[in-house]
């Protein structure tokens, strides 16, 4: 009897039949096409590629509008039909409102004002008395309260009114909190990031909807000195950034901490304190900004292939909305508003700043007011709540 040999196929062998699938040239070749034909003629329009395959137009658009917006530009640019669906699907960012106190500490009257339309909006909130907004995202607020030896924290929607307490918990100094997403969504995560001298460590306690007590992960402090600054969730993983400059990266699937090589930016004053440091993040790229008091804010962005920070002359047409407890990037604006940062400040839409450029529009240039922890901007829901 023969016996057969059975194939062994590793882990990479799909990926690589599959490339060598697509790229494999019929033994058979086509008839030539008349150049007066019609099918020569779209062949000239369109690149050559999987995409020339006769896709209809409603699986097209339904496969576009799955993708983001930098995906769905890039998309556009494959040929016309695609530049046709992608554009026809294409969803516009709204722009986020600010939310601020209305008045002093005393009360909880509060403005919502949209941007777009200059429109404001008075509400009483007297929960939020004597409290600070930690974190912004998915139209939610991240608020901390003190009481007592530790702190309240609950998640707020200023839109509907709508909070979500959470378990108590001891912040120490140099502390940061963050989510991840709204707390409707089933990827929504809560950390708290803090910093202790006596003895060093690293506290991040992590808290999910429906849970009735923080997780605490404690790790040895790696940090050259001071605190942390500020925090944004990028791919699911969570990046602080420490007063020095230095960034830490909390992975929750792992429950592990890291210092990324990168050396801090070379803008890292530790002596002026006239400066502010602000950090974005925009699908998946991470940026951190200087503002000071004489110039326009300095841009760099985090290479994590060459775990290195590069300067950048513009942001690649991104607008940010910067505030204290979260700066908001977003796309798609028009040409006069790229490149621009937009500081959380009570009542005013006017002031901007050029990102990168010797351009400064502003009436006057930043100050500690125009990032307070009682400002922030807000993405709108997307049922657009009538208020």
């Amino acid at each position: 009897m023969m016996k057969t040999r059975r194939r062994t196929y590793t882990a990479e062998t799909p990926a690589l039949l599959f490339s060598e699938a697509l790229t494999v040239k019929p033994n058979i070749q086509p008839l030539p096409v008349p150049r007066n034909s019609i099918n020569h003629v779209s062949e000239k329009k369109c690149i050559k590629g999987l995409w020339n395959i006769n896709i209809p137009s409603e699986l097209l658009q339904e496969i576009l509008s799955r993708l983001s917006l930098r995906s769905n530009i890039q998309a556009s640019a494959v040929c016309k039909t695609w530049c046709e669906a992608a554009v026809s699907v294409r969803k516009l960012q709204p722009r986020p409102w600010l939310f601020y106190q209305l008045r002093g500490l005393e009360n909880g009257n509060y403005i919502l004002l949209d941007p777009s339309r200059s429109q404001a909006y008075e509400f009483s909130f007297p929960a939020l008395k004597g409290s600070v907004l930690s974190y912004s995202k998915d139209g939610w607020l991240l608020v901390k309260k003190t009481h007592a030896l530790s702190y309240l924290v609950f998640l707020f929607n200023p839109f509907t009114g709508k909070r979500i307490f959470l378990p108590k918990v001891s912040l120490t100094s140099g502390y940061c909190l963050a989510f991840s997403a709204a707390p409707t969504s089933s990827s929504c995560l809560v950390i708290s990031c803090n910093y202790t001298s006596i003895p060093s460590y690293i506290m991040i306690n992590t808290w999910r909807p429906g849970e009735t007590a923080w997780t605490t992960h404690r790790f040895k402090n790696q940090l050259p000195g001071g605190g942390l600054n500020d925090c944004v969730v990028s791919n699911g993983m969570f990046y602080c950034l420490s007063t020095c400059g230095y960034l830490g990266v909390f992975d929750p699937p792992r429950a592990t901490w890291n210092i990324l090589p990168a050396r801090p930016c070379l803008a890292f004053p530790q002596v002026d304190i006239t400066r502010r440091m602000l950090m974005t993040e925009h699908e998946g790229d991470i940026f951190v900004m200087f503002t000071s008091r004489d110039k326009n804010p300095s841009v760099f962005k985090l290479n994590l292939k060459r775990m290195a920070w590069e300067k950048k002359g513009e942001l690649g047409g991104l607008t940010v909305f910067a505030s204290q407890p979260s700066s908001l990037t977003r796309a798609s604006f028009s040409v006069k508003e790229r490149n621009r940062l937009y500081p959380s400040r009570n009542g005013h839409l006017g002031v901007y700043f050029s990102l990168g450029g010797d351009e400064n529009i502003s009436s006057c240039p930043p100050s500690s007011n125009y990032f307070s922890n009682r400002i922030a901007w807000v993405f709108p829901p997307h049922d657009n709540v009538s208020l």
